[in-house]
C-alpha cells in the first residue's frame, strides 16, 4: 500500500489519531482554562496521539436566538439552553495562539474545528489540517472558505447521507482543493456500538475515492476503533478528558487518560497487522512452508525409468527435513509419468518425463 505524504490521515501504515478535547478545556476562569487546555495537550501527547483538537465557535453564529434545550443534554442533567451552553463553552480567540504554541512545544499537531468563517479565519494561521463538524456539512460559505485555504480537510459525516456528503465534497473540489478525507460518525453521545455502522467505511472509500476514518462517540476505548481500523480507517478521532465526572457536555462519554493510552496502544498494534495489502509468502513463513507444505514424495525406492503410480510408489506428504519434491498441486501431471533418475524412499519427486 502506498502512503499519501501530503495527507497525514492517509497513511496505511500509521493510523492518524486525533485526541478530541472538544469543550473539555473549559473550567470557568481564563487562566484556569488555559491550564486545563495545556493539561489535556499533555495527556494527548503522553498517550501517543498525532493531533489534539479543540473547537472554535461563537454562539451567535451557530444557533438562532432562543433555540431551546437539547433533549440529549437534558437527559444528561444539563438544563441550560443550547445558546447559553455555546456561549459558556466558546473559546476566546486569544487562547488559540497560546495553546497552538504549546502544542508546537510538545510536538503534537494542533487542530480546531471552526463553525463559521470568522472562526475559520481565527484558527487558519495555526492549523495544518481543517476539520468540518458533521452538522456543518451543508455550510456552503464555510466549506468554500476552508477549501480556498488549500489545506487538507477532514469532514465528519454524522447524521448525513451520501447525497449530502457528495454535495460537500463537490463544493470543496470546485474551489480547487482535492485534499479531502471523510469520517464515518454517528451523531449520538454516547453512541451505542450497534449504531456505529463501521461497514460503511469501505463503501465510502469506494464511492468517494478519498481516505476515510472514524470519529468515535462510543464509550469503549478498544472495540470500535480497532474494528474501524480493520475496515480500512486511516484516522481515528476520540473525545478525551482528564476526569469524566467534571461538569460539561463532553466529559461523561470521553476517555480518561489511561483509556486513551490503551486505545492508541491498541491502534498502533493493529497497524502492525495490516501488512502490504496483498497475499504473499512472508519471510517469516518460508521455513515452515518448506517443512510442512505437502509435496510429491516417494513412498518406495523408485528406479530410473519406473512409472510413477500415486499411492503405489509416491504420495502427497509433508517433506520435513527430507529433500522436497514438486508441490502437491502437480499430482495429476506426475501420476503416470516416468522417473528420469533413481529416487530414495522419502525423497521428493522433482523431475519426470
Amino acid at each position: 500500500m502506498k502512503n499519501n505524504q501530503e495527507l497525514p490521515f492517509d497513511n496505511w501504515e500509521h493510523t492518524f489519531v486525533i485526541a478530541e478535547a472538544g469543550s473539555n478545556w473549559r473550567v470557568g476562569e481564563y487562566q484556569k482554562d488555559i491550564a486545563q487546555a495545556k493539561q489535556l495537550i499533555d495527556i494527548a501527547k503522553k498517550a501517543g496521539a498525532d493531533a489534539v483538537k479543540f473547537q472554535t465557535y461563537k454562539s451567535k453564529t451557530v444557533y438562532v436566538e432562543n433555540a431551546g434545550k437539547s433533549d440529549y443534554l437534558a437527559e444528561s442533567g444539563i438544563q441550560e439552553s443550547i445558546n447559553d451552553i455555546f456561549e459558556n463553552l466558546s473559546m476566546p480567540y486569544e487562547m488559540i495562539p497560546i495553546i497552538s504554541k504549546y502544542c508546537e512545544k510538545k510536538n503534537i499537531l494542533f487542530m480546531s474545528t471552526p463553525f463559521s468563517i470568522e472562526d475559520a479565519k481565527a484558527i487558519d494561521p495555526f492549523v495544518k489540517i481543517h476539520k468540518i463538524a458533521s452538522f456543518e456539512i451543508n455550510h456552503i460559505p464555510l466549506l468554500e472558505f476552508l477549501a480556498k485555504t488549500q489545506k487538507p480537510i477532514i469532514i465528519s459525516t454524522g447524521a448525513s447521507n451520501e447525497t449530502e456528503i457528495k454535495f460537500a465534497i463537490d463544493i470543496i473540489k470546485k474551489n480547487g482543493n482535492l485534499k479531502i478525507g471523510l469520517m464515518q460518525c454517528t451523531s449520538k453521545y454516547p453512541a451505542p456500538l450497534s449504531t456505529l455502522n463501521l461497514s460503511a467505511i469501505p463503501n465510502m472509500k469506494k464511492t468517494f475515492e478519498v481516505p476515510v476514518g472514524f470519529s468515535d462517540h462510543s464509550l469503549d476505548p478498544i472495540i470500535a476503533p480497532l474494528c474501524a481500523v480493520g475496515f480500512g480507517a486511516t484516522v481515528v478521532e476520540k473525545h478525551f478528558t482528564n476526569d469524566k465526572k467534571l461538569p460539561g457536555p463532553d466529559h461523561s462519554f470521553a476517555l480518561e487518560p489511561k483509556e486513551l493510552e490503551q486505545m492508541i496502544k491498541s491502534i498502533r498494534s493493529a497497524d502492525k497487522t495490516k501488512g502490504l495489502g496483498k497475499k504473499e509468502v512472508l519471510d517469516e513463513e518460508k521455513e515452515l512452508r518448506e517443512f510442512a507444505t505437502r509435496s510429491l514424495q516417494a513412498i518406495k525406492n523408485i528406479k530410473k525409468g519406473e512409472i510413477f503410480r500415486f499411492e503405489e510408489n509416491f504420495s502427497v506428504l509433508r517433506s520435513g527435513k527430507r529433500k522436497r519434491g514438486l508441490d502437491a498441486r502437480y499430482l495429476y501431471e506426475v501420476d503416470g509419468k516416468t522417473s528420469i533418475r533413481n529416487i530414495e524412499k522419502g525423497d521428493g519427486i522433482t523431475e519426470y518425463k
